[in-house]
């Protein structure tokens, strides 16, 4: 590497004192979430950003925090400008080439980045810029650096070469770089596009939600209303009931003390009667009728409520099943392809408008896949799984002892491969199977 070059790398030390030692571009591919780091699982490592030089001297140090889930993926919040805190880090220690620039917690050029970052520990007993440093010298000949001493003792036999490696290494990172940056870009143009169609069917399937919600407070009120006059028909009905009750009571108390009167009297009280009784059977019968056609206008209501919120469910359905297939299409489109793992079939790839059917039966498309039927893929995979004669015995049950199992699905026949009559006491035994299954 020429003496003027600058490499930047990543150093992260463990609290269990786990150091690594990267180039940046394997340290974007952590931050990325493409590569994961199971050593540092559920924990907040620090890191040293460093440029160094050709003989492994540092000249600029970044002091920084970064977080690991349990799954060993660094935390996708994460983002400092590592490049533009070195650039502008204040002077720090000699590290051989000179004061570095250091850029940490005491001394952060970007004060809202100030809580990711953290001051190094000088004294008798810990050093950090030392730990840092020999940590990178370490790893120099993995990084493409020698030291200056190394570097004199072989800079006459491996110059030509040295710079060869140089430039196919430093194309390679280069290319690297350039690839993780484009996937990077296309996975946020494609997160976009995304955002934006979800935003759009959830901005319409609100819209829609308010507009049955709203019909559905009207039904709910009109229904309250009806029930309301139902409720004062049926207690206006009690009361005329009672009336009729007490007219009655009168009645036969008047009846009872004018017995002794004409029998005119007691026609005219009959015909009185007879007339109150034939006005109250016509006004319960109206009110009866009435109270009978509310109630039908009330089930009708309560119907078409019904339909209502069924039809606010199947739309919900449908938008989402249309946003999932929709996701999916994209996600194809963009280069994933959708595999199965089937015994007998291997894998099974699956287009994204085969997602949903594939989800509801994986064994038919594994059938297809072997060019079987269903139920003939099903049979097999029971034999496959258990490979036991099936011939049954006295009692009914199946003989149970092992069979020579047949891997290929299509080569299976039922009632044929999963039977060893020779197995079984009516038949005697066969040694050759015998052998086979030891073997097996």
């Amino acid at each position: 590497m020429a003496q003027g070059a600058i490499t930047e790398v990543v150093v992260l030390i463990s609290p269990k004192g786990i150091t690594k030692g990267m180039l940046l571009v394997d340290f974007e591919a952590i931050v990325d979430g493409m590569v994961g780091v199971p050593e540092f699982a559920s924990e907040e490592v620090k890191g040293a950003y460093c440029w160094i030089n050709g003989d492994a001297q540092i000249l600029a140090m970044v002091l920084f925090t970064l977080e690991f889930g349990s799954n060993g993926l660094a935390c996708s919040s994460w983002n400092l400008p590592l490049h533009h805190l070195a650039s502008h880090g204040k002077p720090g220690p000699n590290m051989g080439a000179g004061p570095i620039r250091l850029a940490c917690y005491s001394q952060c050029p970007v004060a809202w980045h100030q809580e990711q970052l953290w001051d190094p520990v000088v004294d008798a007993h810990q050093n950090d810029f030392l730990h840092i440093q020999s940590a990178i010298k370490e790893r120099s000949a993995r990084f493409g650096l020698f030291t200056a001493y190394e570097v004199k003792e072989e800079k006459n036999a491996t110059a030509a070469s040295a710079v060869s490696l140089e430039a196919v290494v430093e194309k390679e990172r280069r290319r690297a770089a350039a690839t993780i940056k484009e996937l990077r870009m296309k996975m946020e143009q494609q997160q976009t596009k995304f955002d934006e169609a979800f935003g759009e069917l959830r901005l319409a399937a609100q819209q829609k939600e308010e507009v049955l919600t709203t019909q559905v407070k009207k039904l709910l009120q009109r229904l309250e209303a009806l029930e309301g006059q139902n409720q004062a028909l049926q207690e206006q009905n009690m009361a005329l009931e009672e009336q009729v009750q007490l007219l009655g009571e009168s009645l036969d108390e008047q009846a009872a003390i004018s017995q002794s009167k004409s029998t005119e009297l007691q026609t005219l009280a009959e015909q009185y009667r007879q007339r109150m009784a034939y006005g109250l059977e016509q006004e319960r019968a109206k009110f009866t009728e009435l109270l009978h056609k509310k109630e039908i206008e009330i089930l009708a209501l309560q119907e078409q409520l019904a339909t209502l919120e069924e039809t606010l469910h199947k739309e919900r359905g449908e938008q989402f099943a249309a946003g999932a297939e929709e996701l999916l299409q994209r996600l194809q489109n963009a280069g994933l392809r959708f595999v199965g793992s089937h015994l007998g079939a291997g894998n099974v790839y699956i287009e994204a408008e085969d997602v949903f059917d594939y989800m509801e039966n994986p064994l038919r498309f594994a059938a297809a896949k072997c060019q079987v039927s269903e139920s003939h893929y099903r049979a097999w995979l029971a034999h496959y799984q258990n490979p036991v004669c099936q011939v049954p015995d006295e009692s009914g049950k199946a003989c149970g002892k092992r069979v020579v199992r047949v891997d290929i699905p299509s080569q299976f026949q039922p009632g044929v491969s999963d039977r060893n009559q020779n197995q079984c006491r009516r038949c005697l035994c066969d040694a050759a199977i015998e052998n086979v299954l030891q073997f097996r």
